[in-house]
């Protein structure tokens, strides 16, 4: 507060005194909850340019980008971008893991190697679609898996079978 103008920005006050420009009644901001004056401006006091050495990339470091974002290029950063391809996820073929599933339960000897025997015939015919669909559909491995389960648990059955034949026939025989 002055008698006299001190510089740019003072304003007089009615009373006829000089105040520095940061009192001003207009860059005032009012208190919270109510709605400014009419003519509030945004105070234009205290920011400053930043200094030319912010310009300046710390070494290693690309400068600020020239240009706008490059969105569906080739190698798009962001999945969904406009532009971009959409690619579905891959199916696992039901049939695949069916064969593994009834191949392992031929391991319980209620089913006498029927579910093996189904399990091999889903593996085959599972391999079939999985090759049709040019590699849509996955689950070649656990088609393969049941087709190996369910021939390997066969082949047991057989020789648990032929042992016990074997066994039974030598002892009849030997009395």
């Amino acid at each position: 507060m002055s008698d006299t103008q001190q510089g740019p920005g003072w304003w007089q006050a009615t009373d006829g005194k000089w105040y520095p420009p940061e009192t001003h009644p207009a860059r005032q901001v009012p208190p919270l909850g109510q709605p400014p004056t009419p003519g509030y401006q945004v105070p234009t006091t205290g920011y400053s340019v930043p200094p030319a050495s912010y310009a300046v990339p710390a070494p290693g470091f690309p400068g600020p980008p020239t240009s706008p974002p490059r969105w569906g290029g080739p190698y798009s950063p962001y999945p969904g971008a406009p532009g971009a391809p959409y690619v579905a996820a891959r199916q696992t073929n039901g049939l695949a893991i069916a064969s593994l599933v009834c191949s392992v339960t031929g391991i319980i000897p209620f089913f006498f190697g029927i579910s093996c025997v189904v399990g091999i015939v889903l593996g085959f015919v599972s391999l079939r679609q999985i090759k049709r669909t040019g590699g849509v559909q996955q689950g070649r491995g656990l088609a393969i898996a049941g087709i190996a389960v369910g021939f390997s648990l066969i082949a047991i059955f057989v020789l648990l079978v032929g042992l016990a034949l074997g066994t039974a026939h030598t002892t009849t025989s030997g009395t």
